[in-house]
């Protein structure tokens, strides 16, 4: 499952899979959850990268039993990283009036 939705400036590409755990209990089916951002300005999003990626998610040490709870995780944690990548880029782009 994937859902590709726009946050802050950014396109972000959401992906649910199946998870096949050989301990997991029968009968119940495991998700986890990776996001891709990237700008829709094409400028970097970090240094030289057009993109960044996550490693696959799950909710502490347990999977997501469905893939609508792995989609709204993976949805609020890219917005957190693209609030912190928005931090670092303000931090390291000071405002031209600084050296006025």
């Amino acid at each position: 499952m994937q859902r590709l939705i726009a946050i802050g400036g950014c396109e972000v590409l959401i992906e649910v899979e199946q998870s096949f755990d050989p301990d997991q209990s029968a009968g119940l089916t495991n998700y986890v959850v990776r996001y891709s951002i990237s700008r829709h300005d094409c400028q970097p999003i970090r240094d030289n990268l057009f993109s960044v990626h996550s490693y696959d998610l799950i909710d502490g040490t347990d999977y997501f039993h469905n893939v609508e709870a792995a989609l709204g995780y993976g949805e609020e944690k890219a917005g957190n990283d693209i609030a912190i990548l928005s931090q670092e880029k303000t931090r390291s782009r000071p405002d031209k009036s600084t050296y006025s």
